[in-house]
């Protein structure tokens, strides 16, 4: 189990959430004013939480919307953003072929992309649940080798699919029937989840006091 609590959230809105298309890891994807707005208020969530200057590690994926968003966060908190952790592992789930398409256009070729609970079907040529786990599995176990589960505290800057699978295995939820591992409830867009000691509450979002043993 790991040690210290760690806060996790997705960015914020994005113009391909806007327009309901199929995002990229590879391609950077600004964030709306409403993306903006959902980032400034969870750092004033965060900073109500931990107070300026926490000492906290953070981590943000390796991509430009994660990183968009960490920037306020971290000015929120009068943290260094260059001192963050940067890693692909945290990156989103990869939906090859079908990245950067209008869903519907996707849709009306394949069949549902968007499953029951807001999760997204892999794609032929993408990446499944599996390998998201794999790598954050990787991922948990390279920090507590280096030592960063020491303690102190981390705020996670990631996605949508891939917090879900991480919050999952973290929190300990149910091993999803079809997708063969944990994965956490959907979340509305700028919430923020807080999982201390294998336990799960929604710190700040629409769904704030939820809590997951």
């Amino acid at each position: 189990m790991k040690s210290g609590r760690f806060f996790i959230m997705r960015h914020g809105e994005t113009v391909y959430n806007a327009s309901a298309r199929l995002q990229s890891n590879h391609i950077h994807t600004p964030l709306t004013r409403q993306g903006f707005e959902q980032a400034l208020a969870m750092g004033k969530a965060l900073r109500e939480e931990l107070g300026a200057r926490p000492p906290v590690v953070l981590h943000i994926s390796e991509t430009g919307r994660a990183l968009q968003t960490a920037a306020i966060i971290a000015e929120a908190l009068e943290l260094d953003w260059f001192e963050a952790r940067r890693s692909n592992a945290l990156k989103e789930i990869d939906m090859g072929s079908w990245c950067e398409r209008r869903y519907a256009d996707v849709e009306a070729e394949e069949g549902p992309v968007i499953l029951a609970d807001h999760l997204l079907r892999p794609a032929p040529d993408g990446e499944d649940y599996p390998a998201i786990a794999s790598r954050l599995e990787c991922w948990l176990e390279a920090i507590e080798y280096e030592g960063l589960t020491d303690g102190r505290d981390h705020i996670v800057v990631m996605h949508g699919i891939s917090s879900r699978v991480l919050r999952g295995m973290m929190a300990g939820y149910p091993v999803h029937p079809d997708h063969g591992v944990p994965i956490a409830p959907s979340l509305v867009q700028g919430s923020v989840a807080l999982i201390e000691g294998g336990r799960e509450r929604v710190l700040f979002g629409a769904e704030r006091g939820i809590e997951h043993a």
